[in-house]
């Protein structure tokens, strides 16, 4: 969803996370990153949703990168002190992200735990 928006105004996202480059380049660079980058990421999340063998590797990736994420984006804010409304929000999001993909692995965890005993 947000590589949609990024496409659509990509200037104003850069200026509300508070990127300021020198040149084009730069923006080539971030375009690729959060437009192509997650714009696969997006896809890939859809094949996992819908592919039921696909949805533990999609649920493991989704914690993986949101703690990423998450772990870089606080580093910034509290250590660094490099942050701006903005960033809290992002980091909001990505800490309610991974919540989310936790209470899906467990949700998946209870449904096989409660198969294998069904089959005993």
């Amino acid at each position: 969803m947000l590589a949609v928006l990024f496409i659509v105004d990509s200037q104003q996202w850069f200026i509300n996370l508070a990127i300021q480059l020198s040149d084009n380049t730069g923006y080539t660079e971030l375009q690729a990153m959060y437009i192509g980058l997650m714009g696969a990421i997006g896809i890939f999340s859809l094949f996992c949703a819908y592919y039921k063998k696909l949805q533990l590797a999609g649920l493991i990736f989704a914690l993986i990168s949101y703690s990423g994420l998450a772990v870089a984006r606080a580093w910034g804010i509290f250590i660094d002190n490099a942050y701006n409304e903005f960033m809290v929000q992002l980091l909001l999001a990505e800490i309610v992200s991974i919540a989310a993909a936790g209470f899906g692995l467990y949700c998946i965890y209870q449904c096989e735990r409660t198969s294998q005993k069904q089959l005993l």
